[in-house]
């Protein structure tokens, strides 16, 4: 399976990955500033793209095995304060329980919530868990859902939108192991347009 990264221009560029089958490591994404005002040094807290887990079977050599997040960009001109300041009240619109917000670097999200419908869209809309004879597991499984936003000021008068999502599926009737489920890519898209429509900005 290959993760995807979508680009503001519409473009997809693909990169190696992997579907784990053991269980997905815990999601972390933090981020700290440094003082504000001229000359200071910008926070280089990446966002988490890649987690890995080490596969081991008895007899056999590790494997590692790569879980890729979804990540989705797109700059909007306008001033980086005044798209933070619509950025929330996305997320509520959304229902995507806000966990964590810092105005400092300007990220706000969820590092994981239970998600079986977004704007009434259920979650194969979202992600891709793989399927079965009744159809799409993401529809089937409780699916445990990553969103986290930053914006970065790209000039006084533009800002890149970056949203990373993330997801796993687990059985709702059985016990069983986590799957990592592969995001499809509009969320990210959904979250930037919902932004650029609060702010009264066309369509793209």
């Amino acid at each position: 399976m290959t993760g995807k990264m979508f680009l503001s221009n519409g473009e997809i560029r693909t990169r190696p990955g992997m579907m784990a089958t053991a269980a997905l490591l815990a999601l972390t994404a933090a981020g700290c500033a440094s003082g504000g005002g001229g000359g200071a040094e910008e926070d280089s807290t990446p966002l988490p793209e890649q987690r890995r887990n080490v596969l081991r079977v008895g007899g056999y050599r590790a494997v590692e095995m790569y879980n890729e997040a979804g990540i989705g960009v797109r700059t909007l001109e306008m001033p980086a304060a005044t798209v933070w300041g619509v950025v929330g009240g996305v997320y509520e619109q959304m229902g995507i329980p806000v966990e964590q917000a810092d105005p400092r670097v300007m990220q706000i999200g969820n590092q994981g919530y239970t998600a079986r419908r977004i704007e009434r869209d259920r979650m194969n809309a979202f992600v891709d868990c793989g399927s079965d004879l009744a159809g799409p597991l993401a529809n089937q499984y409780d699916v445990t859902l990553a969103v986290v936003t930053r914006l970065t000021a790209k000039g006084e008068e533009s800002t890149e939108i970056l949203t990373m999502v993330d997801a796993y599926g687990r059985p709702r009737a059985v016990s069983g192991n986590p799957l990592h489920c592969q995001s499809r890519g509009e969320l990210e898209k959904r979250i930037a347009q919902r932004i650029a429509e609060a702010l009264g900005l066309e369509p793209s």
